[in-house]
């Protein structure tokens, strides 16, 4: 009897292990679904900051009295810093290009003088600001733009010569520029900028029939930029 029993506990346990066992091999393990990261997009509003310097202009100051031609008696070429800020939107296009418009506004110490014997003559850039489309191509985080567009600012310009008579005049003009950068996204909403711009605002007359002057005031600049991105 007890051999009986024995037998029977011993079947019992070996049908538990071997019901167990096919249990087991019926039941898959679901895969583990892969953790997707967020991608970066540049679309969006962004606000910012920037400064930088501008160089090498190009003015030949020349003098005019009585609608005569005196000559060119020197060159203005405005060089100083500047600071401000821009405010922009960007827009991607699936997957790497990039549409934007960007104003930006600075105040400048942009500036050049000279004097020649009995002349002399003085540039000053004030202030200045422009409206610019961007287009880029980016490259994940990085973005390699070009833009150009309407730009302004004030101009303080001077001359005299002696025994013939002086002007100080002041004016609001407005012009153009062109320019190209390369901006980084360190996180989501922090990103970087160096830029370049070419710009100018065109000529004007300063003076009257005493004394005038053709004005060009132009410049190149450099200028790094910090934008938090929304």
């Amino acid at each position: 009897m007890h051999k009986v029993l024995g037998s029977t506990a011993f079947l019992f346990a070996i049908g538990l292990a071997s019901a167990s066992f096919a249990a087991d091999l019926s039941v898959e393990t679901p895969p583990t679904a892969p953790i997707e990261q967020p991608v970066f997009t540049w679309t969006g509003f962004y606000v910012g900051v920037n400064g930088g310097g501008g160089f090498g202009g190009d003015d030949n100051f020349g003098l005019r009295s009585g609608g005569n031609y005196l000559g060119r008696f020197g060159k203005l070429e405005g060089s100083g810093f500047f600071g401000g800020g821009q405010v922009g939107y960007n827009y991607q296009i699936d997957p790497n290009w990039v549409i934007g418009l960007e104003a930006d506004f600075q105040g400048s110490d942009i500036h050049d003088s000279f004097t020649n014997g009995g002349a002399s003559g003085t540039s000053k850039i004030n202030w200045f600001g422009t409206l610019r489309p961007r287009l880029g191509y980016a490259y994940d985080n990085t973005l390699f733009y070009g833009t150009g567009g309407l730009a302004y600012g004030h101009i303080d310009y001077k001359g005299s010569l002696a025994g013939v008579g002086s002007f100080d005049e002041d004016k609001t003009k407005a012009g153009w520029v062109l320019g190209a950068g390369v901006e980084h996204a360190f996180t989501d909403h922090v990103t970087a900028k160096l830029e370049y711009q070419y710009v100018d605002f065109g000529s004007f007359t300063a003076g009257g029939d005493a004394l005038s002057s053709k004005a060009t005031a132009d410049f190149h600049s450099i200028r790094v930029g910090l934008n938090y991105k929304f």
